[in-house]
């Protein structure tokens, strides 16, 4: 149980971060506008994906699993630029 929250912690902050300035990406202006709105949504979404950690069966699937989703977002934001 605990592997799977020091998965949700450690590897969730990037994810959230990678994804929200994906979203960022997306918007006019390279989401100038929108900027504090997002940085209000981290929090949240890194405690849903915290939480989301502990639907997996086992610690290693969440490793995997966030792992992995976190470098296919570095990696889309690496193509983006």
């Amino acid at each position: 149980m605990i592997g799977r929250c020091v998965a949700g912690v450690l590897l969730g902050f990037p994810l959230a971060a990678a994804l929200l300035r994906l979203f960022l990406h997306a918007l006019p202006n390279d989401g100038a506008d929108w900027l504090i709105p997002v940085l209000i949504l981290f929090f949240p979404l890194w405690m849903a994906l915290i939480s989301g950690a502990f639907a997996f069966r086992n610690a290693g699937r969440a490793w995997v699993t966030l792992g992995s989703a976190t470098i296919a977002a570095f990696f889309a934001l690496w193509l983006a630029r």
